[in-house]
């Protein structure tokens, strides 16, 4: 077959119409009529393969941009919730430990090291929660033992109320003598027991033989029992013994458990509050990737149905071309057989009139076969420029599918790679076109 550089008509060429009007003249008119036919057939097949061929170009651009915007957009999510995590973790640790975190570490780039980087974010946060909350119950731990000790406290103080209620009720009902040995006794037995610095006036009186019912007591007796009887009413405000198991504690140090108490219980309820408020938007970051995740597995299953349509119509238009050039090959075989039947009837006519000379006799047979020899000519040549066509439009729409199917077949692959980090269900390859 001749090269394309071929198929250009001479410039002393008949125009299409005087061609075919002498064709049909000449009894070829259904040639041209198949031609024509495959003309137009081929300018629709021409035609839907540009519209097929732009429409499958449009739609995968316009996949790969919203798949672009999506990826980007969560990218963009998971970076600010990274962010604001590892703002919040920094804070809580200079308020614990005094420290700071590491700096946050730059935005990654595929959906599976962003998705480890949150994963590993929020074993991070459980790891700092965690001893928090064991802190919190060391707290609550220790709360309840300071909440016993100030009840125990109470208790006691009530308790030694009574007693001193009951010491200041009994010198009215003893006598003179008993009184004296009583507080005499009892309060250096208390005073000793309570170690208190204050004492009944040195060592115990000498006790002095009764005086006779009889006589009323001296002054010396009277002075002796109003001492006591103060005495007496200072030991229980003077005394206090804690319960077994406890220890007194001076005011100061009271003051300032009570100030450790009320900052732990601030320390614990801020805590809590920045406990709460992580876990919420974690779940809350938690909710927004679920749902990108499924909008993305959405528009890939959707991608997926549109490229195997694409794909249908391609092969379908293929079918209909090769079709299209074994019609127009078994028109060119046809045309080739009559025009070498007609070379053999000129030929045959020429042998049967051998005295006739080249320029005698009929002028209008010899024009008639050369324009009939110069229209096949034409004719073939057509033929040859259309197949030569049709077979680099062949080859391009060959070429441009196998670019689109290496593209489709590298997306399955990086979706594939990704696909184990993720969890989510990528489609299965397209099946290698033929």
């Amino acid at each position: 077959m001749e090269g394309p550089c071929q198929a250009e008509e001479p410039p002393g060429a008949l125009p299409g119409p005087p061609l075919e009007l002498e064709l049909e003249a000449a009894g070829g008119g259904d040639p041209q009529a198949t031609i024509r036919a495959l003309q137009a057939e081929l300018a629709t097949v021409r035609a839907v393969a540009a519209v097929s061929e732009a429409t499958k170009q449009e739609a995968v651009a316009a996949v790969q941009r919203r798949c672009q915007d999506e990826v980007a957009s969560l990218q963009a999510i998971l970076t600010e919730s990274i962010s604001s995590y590892e703002l919040r973790l920094a804070a809580l640790r200079q308020e614990q430990r005094g420290g700071g975190i590491q700096p946050s570490a730059p935005p990654l780039d595929s959906l599976e090291q962003q998705m480890e980087k949150a994963q590993e974010d929020a074993s991070r946060l459980r790891g700092i929660v965690l001893p928090m909350e064991e802190e919190i119950a060391q707290l609550k731990a220790k709360l309840g033992r300071a909440e016993a000790l100030i009840r125990d406290l109470r208790g006691g103080q009530s308790s030694l109320g009574g007693s001193s209620e009951s010491l200041l009720s009994e010198p009215g009902r003893l006598g003179p003598e008993e009184e004296e040995e009583e507080e005499g006794e009892g309060g250096v037995l208390a005073f000793a027991r309570g170690g208190d610095s204050l004492s009944i006036g040195g060592s115990p009186r000498p006790r002095r033989p009764s005086p006779d019912p009889s006589q009323g007591p001296g002054p010396g007796e009277q002075d002796d029992t109003a001492s006591l009887v103060s005495t007496a009413t200072l030991v229980p405000e003077s005394i206090y013994l804690p319960p077994p198991g406890f220890q007194l504690v001076p005011a100061a140090e009271w003051g300032q458990l009570q100030l450790e108490v009320r900052r732990q219980q601030e320390q614990l309820e801020a805590a809590m509050q920045e406990k709460l408020g992580l876990e919420e938007a974690l779940r809350r970051s938690s909710e927004d990737c679920s749902k990108q995740v499924q909008v993305l597995l959405h528009q890939v299953q959707r991608s997926e149905q549109l490229l195997q349509n694409l794909q249908v119509t391609v092969s379908q238009t293929q079918h209909r071309t090769q079709e299209q050039l074994a019609e127009l090959a078994l028109a060119h075989k046809r045309l080739s057989h009559e025009v070498q039947r007609l070379s053999e009837e000129n030929e045959g006519l020429r042998d049967t009139r051998p005295h006739l000379a080249p320029g005698d006799g009929h002028p209008e047979l010899s024009s008639s076969q050369e324009l009939l020899r110069r229209a096949e000519e034409h004719q073939a040549e057509r033929l040859r420029i259309e197949i030569v066509g049709l077979r680099e439009q062949l080859e391009q729409e060959v070429a441009a599918r196998g670019q689109l199917q290496a593209q489709l077949d590298s997306r399955c692959d990086d979706s594939r790679k990704r696909g184990p980090g993720t969890g989510l269900l990528y489609p299965r390859p397209f099946r290698q076109l033929q």
